[in-house]
């Protein structure tokens, strides 16, 4: 049996470190937040502080504070800011859609959404954050997909494992491990209990069909031993021409035959045609005999039912056998003719030959 080697996942390429965020949240003390009408990003109350919408606050957050001549520059420098976070957002889409480590996907998704949250920036931190959070759900709900496809998948492998029909599940197992290939990531450590189950119920059929495989060849092993055996002894007996004794030996030679186990079929065959062919020459002979002695016994026979004195049976006045002489003369030649067609017949002895199967 193959071992079962769990599908590699591919390694990741240029997936973005987020682990950290890397701005700080600000304090939550800068006043009360603004009210907020239409779509705009950003406000600046009287005291200077830059308000956003979205992120970890619903109604706001603080991102800067302007003052004096160099509010523009400071608006610029965090709009270019927010320009960097969408520009990490393409190349980590980019990332996810390139890949099949689900798990990390959604670390790096979680920890990105973290970033953003907390991002000293200002730009439409809903979109984003929108964008990035429909994501992680999609990955989120594929996960969950695949976690239900290899549950079923494990019920399968599970009702298989005790399983008789060795071929047919094997290929069946094959089947399942073609559908847990395409079954998809299940997360984590949850993957990896999964893989384990799965593996658990294939292993248990694997392995009977090893042992059963294992004593199969046992008995193949005996039953080749057996019948070369038969077969020697077969050869041994097949000069004799003490005709009783041996064929009675030779009829349980045929038993034991038929009791011996299978050496598989093509092998079954072989051995067959070996012990048929050491038989035969004792039957031949044994016949020959037989009908030698038939003809021998038929001829005695009609000697004896001759008159003595007399080479002739009796004619009648014409010069011809009288009709009793001639019914008497046919009846013997039909006598022997029949005793030369039955003889024959009652001295072949089948060699019956068991029927034996994988």
């Amino acid at each position: 049996m193959t071992k079962d080697t769990k599908p590699v996942t591919p390694p990741l390429d240029g997936m973005l470190d987020l682990d950290e965020p890397e701005f700080e949240t600000p304090s939550a003390d800068a006043g009360p937040a603004p009210e907020w009408s239409g779509d705009e990003l950003l406000q600046i109350d009287v005291k200077g502080n830059i308000w956003v919408r979205g992120g970890r606050f619903f109604d706001g957050r603080v991102v800067g504070k302007v003052g004096g001549e160099d509010g523009e520059a400071v608006i610029a420098m965090l709009a270019d800011r927010f320009q960097a976070l969408e520009g990490r957002w393409a190349l980590l889409k980019k990332d996810v859609s390139g890949t099949h480590n689900m798990v990390r996907h959604i670390k790096s998704l979680r920890s990105f959404i973290h970033w953003v949250e907390g991002a000293k920036a200002i730009g439409d931190f809903k979109a984003l954050l929108e964008k990035a959070s429909h994501e992680l759900e999609r990955i989120e709900s594929q996960l969950e997909t695949g976690r239900a496809a290899k549950e079923e998948l494990i019920n399968e492998a599970e009702k298989l494992a005790d399983s008789n029909s060795w071929r047919s599940t094997a290929e069946a197992e094959a089947e399942l491990m073609e559908r847990w290939k395409q079954a998809g990531a299940g997360g984590g450590d949850e993957d990896e209990a999964l893989w384990k189950r799965f593996k658990t119920a294939r292993s248990r059929f694997f392995d009977r069909r090893s042992e059963h495989g294992a004593e199969v060849r046992q008995n193949r092993r005996a039953g080749e031993q057996a019948k070369e055996d038969l077969i020697a002894r077969a050869e041994a007996l097949n000069s004799s021409t003490d005709w009783g004794a041996t064929f009675d030996a030779m009829q349980d030679l045929m038993e034991a035959w038929k009791n011996a186990p299978s050496a598989g079929r093509k092998r079954d065959d072989e051995f067959w045609d070996r012990f048929r062919a050491a038989r035969e020459p004792f039957f031949e002979a044994r016949k020959k005999q037989f009908a030698e002695n038939r003809r021998q016994q038929g001829r005695s026979s009609r000697d004896q039912g001759r008159p003595k004195g007399r080479s002739q049976p009796r004619r009648d006045r014409g010069g011809s056998a009288s009709p009793g002489a001639r019914r008497s003369s046919n009846q013997g030649s039909l006598h022997a003719s029949l005793a030369e067609l039955v003889g024959p017949l009652r001295d072949m002895f089948p060699a019956d030959r068991k029927d034996e199967d994988d």
